[in-house]
């Protein structure tokens, strides 16, 4: 489901070819050659799983439309924003962490 890649202990899915564009102290973005509907399905594992250290997220105001769109997850205290991105004619995705501090600036 996924490798040790974590956000804030927050599980990134391993994927079709994850590739990370950026990280920093408050965002990441990681692309994948796989469609949105696809990519949801290996985030809902990885996150929602109960198994391993960064599963046991629960997902909270989904906002998505067709799997693209906004979503947050909470974990005890911890709350992180997603953004979920489909691009289909390059044949990729993209998924976006933020912590609620670099969301709110």
């Amino acid at each position: 489901m996924s490798d040790d890649a974590e956000f804030f202990g927050l599980a990134v899915p391993t994927g079709n070819d994850r590739r990370e564009l950026y990280k920093s102290q408050y965002r990441a973005i990681y692309t994948y050659k796989m469609s949105a509907q696809d990519l949801d399905a290996a985030f809902r594992d990885a996150v929602t799983s109960s198994e391993g250290a960064h599963g046991g997220w629960q997902i909270n105001n989904d906002e998505r439309v067709k799997y693209v769109g906004k979503l947050e997850v909470k974990k005890g205290d911890d709350t992180l924003k997603v953004t979920f991105e489909d691009y289909p004619e390059a044949g990729m995705s993209a998924l976006k962490y933020y912590t609620i501090q670099s969301y709110n600036k």
